[in-house]
């Protein structure tokens, strides 16, 4: 054993000999010095390697999102940023978005457009009459892209803050030509087929809930009842009713806080398939507090419907090669400009002028308060600290008049929509601010589109809000569904 053993170190030797004898040991010698030997292969049964190549996925257009924000023009952006900036905040999300465009959005006639026209153009392609839906100049039906979409297969959303019969909304599908047949309305809402409806009740329809289930919907009143199963139709008719108007102010905060946000969260999980969908996301009432020269309430809308773009933000971070973003307005309310002052001041109001006239005032003419005692409460609820001699006077004179207005008999209607000593609390507020409001009305002032994802390039440039449909035909063409 031990000879064996002894033959095998020497044959190792040898071999070692050889294979350093072979490379060379020399430093420095020539190759043609050294000795040619053929490489040792070692057999395996192993195939050959290949790199793997993963391929970059094609884009195509499964996931669409139209943010609207009911007349708010460019100034209403531009306040609400200054101010969240103002306040330590991060500014507006959509003011990233790498794509920015904006559209004309002035009516068929040339006028100055409402809410039924703006909708229909963006939703169909065709300008039309103020007060039309769904329908041309000559009363014609056309299809919305909600429709066409629909019919293609995808799962259709509309949410907004205001009834779901309103203009907005009914824009994408209804084809009445009367905004204001709100029956009607309803009637095309139900017939529809969409998948997911949320907003804030309907005008005329008491029997709502016996509609809805008559027309394969389940109508519920808060997110707390939605099913666990994401099969069948939904609508979402909030109990957070201020007046027929829709959804209680976003000021207000409460069980109305981020409602618009858990609405689009809850539109995601029931709509998300893999043959796609198309949301349409309203935040319905910054028009109504630049109608009323609200501005720390509309203010407090248009981040109410920030909070809905960063949902769907999130939603395009995991599909970022199937999701378009759109932010945009239908028209711009109350000629808002901007001049020097504490935007802070917006985000200081806790209360729209809704529920100031609903509570405090009412609570302070019931008990008939003095203004010393009034006051701190009007100051707290408006954010107005550190009030001047001038100021302070200003708004003893408005509680004064609210008192005068109110006496039994007074019909007396100069003092405007709100109530005196709330109208001067929020004129107060803008002047401290630096907002101006033009007019309480629409005007034609050009409103801007962004947008970000699959399809964006398209929407680029100025041009007529009728292009808003022909840019979503096209980027929908351009990167198909596989």
């Amino acid at each position: 054993m031990q000879t064996i053993r002894l033959y095998k170190r020497i044959a190792l030797m040898l071999l070692a000999l050889l294979m350093f004898a072979g490379l060379g040991c020399t430093r420095g010698a020539s190759p043609s010095a050294t000795q040619s030997i053929e490489p040792i292969v070692i057999a395996t049964d192993a195939p050959e390697a290949t790199a793997l190549i993963t391929p970059v996925p094609q884009p195509q257009l499964k996931y669409i999102f139209l943010f609207i924000g009911d007349g708010m023009g460019p100034a209403q952006i531009q306040t609400t940023s200054e101010a969240l900036v103002a306040g330590g905040r991060k500014p507006l999300s959509f003011l990233d978005f790498p794509v920015k465009g904006s559209q004309k959005t002035a009516s068929y006639d040339g006028s100055v457009t409402d809410s039924a026209a703006a909708s229909t153009a963006m939703s169909t392609g065709k300008k039309t009459i103020n007060g039309y839906l769904g329908l041309d100049s000559d009363k014609n039906r056309i299809e919305t892209i909600a429709e066409a979409l629909r019919n293609a297969g995808r799962k259709i959303g509309i949410l907004t803050t205001v009834s779901l019969d309103h203009a907005t909304p009914a824009g994408f599908f209804a084809h009445v030509d009367s905004r204001r047949s709100y029956a009607t309305i309803t009637d095309d809402l139900f017939a529809s087929g969409f998948d997911f409806f949320a907003g804030g009740g309907f005008h005329s329809t008491p029997d709502a809930a016996d509609r809805a289930l008559e027309n394969g919907y389940t109508l519920i009143h808060s997110f707390e009842e939605a099913p666990v199963s994401t099969d069948g139709n939904l609508i979402l008719s909030s109990n957070l009713i201020f007046g027929d108007y829709g959804l209680l102010p976003a000021i207000d905060g409460g069980a109305r806080a981020n409602w618009l946000k858990k609405a689009t969260d809850l539109a995601i999980a029931r709509l998300t398939t893999p043959d796609g969908f198309f949301m349409m996301v309203e935040g319905g009432r910054v028009d109504y507090f630049c109608h009323y020269n609200d501005a720390g309430s509309f203010v407090a809308e248009l981040i109410d419907m920030d909070e809905a773009v960063q949902s769907a933000l999130a939603f395009y971070a995991q599909h970022p090669q199937e999701t378009l973003i759109l932010v945009t307005a239908d028209h711009e309310t109350g000629d808002v400009s901007l001049t020097a002052g504490d935007r802070t001041a917006l985000l200081k109001q806790i209360i729209s002028s809704d529920i100031s006239d609903n509570t405090l005032v009412q609570e302070c003419l019931a008990a008939k308060t003095p203004f010393e005692e009034a006051l701190p409460l009007f100051a707290s609820a408006f954010g107005l600290d550190n009030l001047t001699d001038d100021e302070t006077a200003l708004l003893k004179e408005a509680y004064i008049k609210t008192f005068y207005q109110n006496r039994p008999g007074n019909n007396d209607e100069e003092y405007g929509t709100y109530e005196p000593i709330t109208t001067a609390c929020i004129d107060l507020v803008a002047a401290r601010a630096g907002v101006r409001f033009g007019s309480g009305g629409h005007t034609g002032i050009d409103v801007p589109v962004y947008a970000i994802g699959v399809g964006s390039e398209f929407f680029a440039g100025n041009y007529e809000n009728t292009n808003l449909y022909d840019a979503l035909l096209q980027a929908i063409a351009t990167y198909p569904l596989s």
